[in-house]
């Protein structure tokens, strides 16, 4: 896409990592035949795309997110779509708006038997035509995880069918929300959680938000909303508060379901991008175990992610908790969480005490207490920090609980994998796909590494186990890389959220990143098999993750 820095950026990926080649790179050994039943023939009908992560395609980088709807003919065409593009380093490049809205698309894709697919995005920016790669792995014929694949930029997301006959009466009822990204400013990392009601005309009757403006919270919590949603593919919603440089936000939703739909600001005041599920709009906080994942930014502006299990009373008060954590390098457990909430209709209070969160003095790790709003939806909690951090250093990060109600995984079946982090070299996002049988996992990769692409690749033979709380490990010792990636292993904590879903963190020195695997089922094309999950991130500025510290577990 953007051709004129391709070779000073591959030239210094290839310096960093010690590459004998560059650009998109297969594996030197035959690739075994995958095995599986999808085809082409998988990815039929009207889909929402939506990814996101880091442009890389000229000097000034920027986070970028694209969400929309594509028609696939089963025969692997993409036939016809729109999408929204929010992407500062785009819009520079070719002298245009950083928010395009609902552009013209089209494109193509093939998949092979095992479910992973390529292909590319094609449109026109201000008479120049873009390209933007494609890699993904199918769960079934509803779902998807996907990450862009094209040598100037990285990002994940996800591929769902959309449901036809929806109306502004399905919009009716509570939602809450969650949006990543950056502010328009200092395009820092900005997020937000909320909840909004709507009636019948789409009219916001009561809602609320709590932000995360890189690491400052201050004036940004409890905040009113008003507005609007209209329905449409896409809808436009028009949301309104009285805190300064937030006063009306306006995003197109591309609904999915009567129950979830993804949002995308269009205003070009910020760059967000999100999720948004059905809600009981009350003080509901869900009981038992929970499965945490959580990422962002710690005190000390490193990359930071961290994954865990805790339990809720559902009335005021986690106990029995445990945190893995990743950050910038720094692998360590946090092996006593306990927590508590307060409830004030759809937001709750949450103060996790004894979680790492961030970097202590001298760059340890250390446990302490942190705050987060938390906004309960069916499922789950979405969750953003808003303790301001500790002095003048603020960090922050946002994630999701997840209610769990299952403990293993299916042995001899297909998994689908998507990792999304940050190395020395800046954004990492790979699509995989693997078998689960006995204590071994194999299967293939494909992975961009801020616009080094990797194709083909073997996983080579990893170990996995899992205990009995659903907290397991997975190891590849030995990927196959062929000299061109900066990793030569991957480890995963994981942690089982139900019968097909499972999330986790990457416990590399080198590289951290989350993500989840997904159990594949190929004969499936009902909605009503699609996992719920929303891994919640703010974009991490890639200038902020040059210089990783890898240093050895602790």
């Amino acid at each position: 896409m953007l051709s004129r820095n391709r070779i000073c950026l591959c030239v210094l990926l290839c310096a960093l990592a010690a590459l004998a080649g560059c650009g998109g790179v297969s594996s030197n050994q035959p690739v075994p035949p995958p095995g599986g039943s999808f085809s082409n023939s998988s990815l039929n009908g009207s889909y929402v795309f939506s990814f996101s992560g880091y442009d890389t395609g000229f000097a000034n980088g920027s986070f970028f997110a694209v969400t929309g709807v594509l028609s696939a003919n089963g025969s692997g065409a993409l036939t016809s779509g729109s999408i929204d593009i929010v992407d500062p380093s785009l819009g520079a490049a070719f002298l245009t708006s950083n928010a395009l809205v609902r552009v013209p698309v089209s494109g193509n894709y093939n998949i092979t038997a095992d479910g992973r697919g390529s292909g590319a995005l094609n449109f026109t920016v201000n008479g120049s035509s873009v390209q933007f790669g494609l890699d993904f792995v199918l769960s079934s014929g509803a779902h998807g995880l996907i990450t862009r694949f094209d040598t100037s930029g990285s990002g994940s997301g996800s591929i769902d069918l959309q449901a036809t006959g929806l109306t502004q009466s399905s919009l009716s009822g509570s939602w809450t929300f969650g949006l990543n990204g950056v502010d328009a400013g200092t395009v820092n990392p900005l997020s937000s959680v909320g909840s909004l009601t709507l009636d019948g005309n789409g009219n916001v009757t009561t809602g609320i938000e709590d932000l995360n403006d890189d690491g400052n919270a201050s004036g940004l919590q409890s905040v009113a909303l008003s507005g609007s949603v209209g329905a449409g593919t896409p809808g436009t919603a028009r949301i309104t508060t009285s805190v300064s440089g937030f006063t009306t936000t306006t995003l197109d939703l591309w609904p999915i379901d009567a129950t979830h739909f993804k949002l995308i600001e269009t205003d070009a005041q910020g760059y967000l991008a999100g999720d948004a599920f059905t809600s009981t709009g009350s003080t509901a906080f869900p009981a038992g175990p929970l499965v945490l994942t959580l990422s962002g930014e710690d005190t000390q502006q490193s990359s930071f992610a961290a994954g865990g299990l805790l339990t809720s009373d559902g009335a005021s008060t986690i106990s029995g908790g445990l945190e893995d954590v990743n950050d910038e390098g720094y692998v360590g457990q946090a092996p006593a969480v306990s927590g508590s909430f307060t409830a004030n209709g759809p937001r709750t209070v949450l103060t996790f005490n004894g979680i790492y969160n961030g970097f202590f003095p001298n760059f340890s790790l250390g446990a302490g207490n942190y705050t987060f709003a938390a906004y309960p939806f069916s499922g789950g909690v979405l969750l953003l920090e808003i303790d301001n951090g500790a002095g003048s250093t603020f960090g922050i990060s946002s994630g999701t609980f997840y209610v769990q109600s299952a403990t293993s995984l299916t042995s001899s079946q297909g998994y689908g994998l998507n990792l999304s982090g940050a190395n020395g070299n800046g954004e990492v996002d790979t699509i995989a796909q693997f078998t689960a049988t006995g204590t071994t996992m194999t299967g293939l990769y494909d992975a961009n590494n801020s616009g080094l692409l990797v194709s083909d690749a073997g996983l080579g033979t990893g170990t996995w186990s899992v205990a009995s709380n659903g907290r397991g490990t997975a190891s590849f010792p030995s990927l196959q890389t062929t000299g061109t990636s900066m990793i030569g292993s991957l480890n995963l904590t994981f942690y089982v959220v139900d019968s097909s879903t499972v999330v986790f963190l990457e416990t590399d020195t080198n590289q951290l990143a989350n993500g989840a695997f997904l159990l594949q089922n190929p004969d499936s094309a009902s909605p009503a098999a699609r996992p719920r999950v929303a891994l919640m991130r703010p974009s991490i500025p890639i200038s902020r993750t040059a210089a990783f510290h890898a240093q050895p577990a602790r």
